[in-house]
């Protein structure tokens, strides 16, 4: 595995060698996504492949940016996850789910403000857990913290409609971004670690508010997946909730959506012998009405808390010998999994964090584990911890290196069927970002993170550009850009403020931006004159 330090030697030789890498094509997408000047939606396309063909920033000079404007939130928040949106130079940012902004993307200029009137109903709702609107022609798609989606006039802020996410069961709120595929917007819900909630996605009309499909991510009874469920009542509170974004393929005309972990014990499974399916899966859904087309489950009875959250990143490539139409999952698990999107045929899974909890892959895909790995009265110490290999943060894919970068996160903790511990002071902890080569799954180079960090969880993402750089952030605020092709660092600036959120890119006036939210408000950066 190879640590990169500030070497011009391996950049040249880096340079040579991805001319021989085999071609991969980028994804197919729908018009309104190939203006690279515009980001709009949470991975800028429904590829999630969070990767911009912009290039006027480039390894060579990139050193040169600075702080062109800022945006600080009003009042500030305990915390931002959300990734901006831009469109024909204005930006559309959430702070959390309670307000939203419009702003001029050159200046940083206020446009106008919309306030949610928010009235807490349940102790389990995060007003600050938002992580973007969704955007469709004018209208904008902003999850609300008490199980609300909102419509909103991209012109004025103006409300439009006001639709209920939730009925018949308690309302934690929904955290991921929406995304619009065939003028339905699609958003799910938090709260499968409470052990009150059976996951779901919805699909509302983008134009009237109405929900025209629900699907649940746990089979009730007699429903295909239910035979995986004991025959008692713990599908009811099952959990496999659909808390982040997914993807879409408009040629298959297919959804592909994470879920999370099933309930109602994270830890301890022993009510709920079985699979539980949809629990820790990827989905494969028709749009029009939420009709299951496939599925693969990651992690089977779950009892680690591993959800599946994670985007899953659609990449056309050559894959043995012939062109495949890929999805790639950095899972929670600490596997990365290459599977065929049209199919769900496992291709293949290769470790790209630290773990001891398993022994094989079969040739399906279907994890053998190491029993000692299982939660227990006593307690068993397993890697990866709670938080996994990776987490919701975003990764990135840049077709022309052929990498996938992930940020990732080596730690241990110890699993009781009670709960779980962490002490990374004597376990040890890392935060990593990685390039992995999708030819065969090796890492190709690192960037680790020092620090307090090392101990602390983070929840920063990862975008790619043109210009032959992978942006990032860290928890104590610093914002990076690094060389895609060797991981050598070559900018960062301290923002003051801790990052949780994805960077994005977008091109006005003739300029193009760099943009990163934080708990202050959101920062842009372009090249010094």
């Amino acid at each position: 595995m190879l640590k990169v330090r500030n070497t011009r030697l391996l950049s040249c030789l880096a340079a040579l060698a991805v001319l021989a890498l085999p071609a991969a094509r980028g994804q197919p997408v729908e018009e309104r996504y190939r203006n690279p000047a515009n980001w709009l939606s949470y991975d800028r396309d429904n590829t999630g492949r969070r990767f911009s063909e912009l290039e006027q920033i480039d390894r060579h000079n990139v050193g040169r940016l600075v702080p062109k404007w800022m945006f600080q939130y009003s009042p500030q928040q305990t915390r931002s996850e959300a990734t901006p949106l831009v469109r024909d130079g204005i930006m559309y940012l959430t702070a959390g789910g309670m307000r939203a902004y419009a702003i001029d993307a050159v200046t940083g200029r206020s446009i106008w403000r919309f306030d949610y009137p928010f009235e807490r109903g349940s102790e389990g709702q995060n007003p600050n857990s938002s992580r973007g609107f969704g955007l469709s022609g004018n209208r904008l798609y902003l999850p609300a913290p008490d199980c609300h989606l909102v419509s909103l006039d991209s012109r004025n802020g103006a409300m439009l409609w006001r639709s209920a996410v939730t009925a018949d069961q308690p309302c934690f709120g929904s955290t991921g971004a929406p995304i619009v595929a065939k003028n339905r917007v699609l958003i799910g819900i938090r709260g499968g670690d409470t052990g009150r909630v059976r996951g779901y996605l919805d699909a509302f009309n983008a134009e009237t508010g109405v929900r025209e499909w629900r699907f649940y991510t746990v089979p009730a009874p007699g429903e295909p997946g239910s035979e995986t469920w004991p025959d008692n009542d713990s599908w009811k509170v099952g959990g496999g909730t659909a808390w982040t974004a997914g993807t879409y393929d408009p040629e298959l005309d297919l959804l592909y959506w994470p879920t999370g972990n099933p309930g109602p014990k994270d830890f301890d499974g022993r009510n709920r012998e079985g699979d539980n399916l949809y629990t820790a899966s990827l989905l494969a859904l028709r749009p029009d009405d939420g009709r299951l087309a496939w599925h693969f489950q990651y992690t089977p009875h779950d009892e680690h808390d591993w959800d599946a959250n994670q985007t899953p990143v659609l990449i056309d490539a050559e894959w043995e010998g012939r062109q495949r139409r890929l999805l790639v999952h950095p899972n929670r698990n600490a596997i990365l999994y290459v599977l065929d999107r049209e199919t769900g045929e496992f291709l293949r899974g290769t470790t790209f964090a630290k773990q001891t909890w398993l022994e094989r892959l079969t040739p399906e895909g279907r994890p053998i584990r190491k029993p000692e790995a299982t939660p227990s009265p006593t307690g068993a110490l397993t890697c990866p911890d709670i938080h996994g290999g990776t987490n919701w943060q975003s990764p990135t894919f840049h077709p022309q290196t052929g990498l996938f970068f992930v940020m990732s996160r080596d730690a241990c903790g110890v699993f009781f069927r009670t709960g779980h511990s962490i002490d990374h002071l004597e376990t040890g902890a890392a935060n990593i970002l990685r390039a992995i080569d999708l030819s065969d799954g090796s890492v190709r180079w690192e960037v680790p993170l020092y620090g307090v960090e090392n101990r602390e969880v983070m929840f920063a993402g990862a975008m790619s550009t043109a210009g032959g750089l992978v942006f990032f952030g860290t928890r104590a605020g610093n914002f990076m850009a690094a060389d895609a092709l060797t991981g050598e660092v070559l900018w960062h600036f301290n923002t003051g403020g801790t990052i949780r959120a994805s960077p994005m890119t977008y091109a006005a006036g003739g300029r193009q931006y760099v943009a990163i939210t934080t708990k202050s408000g959101v920062f842009a950066f372009g090249l010094y004159d």
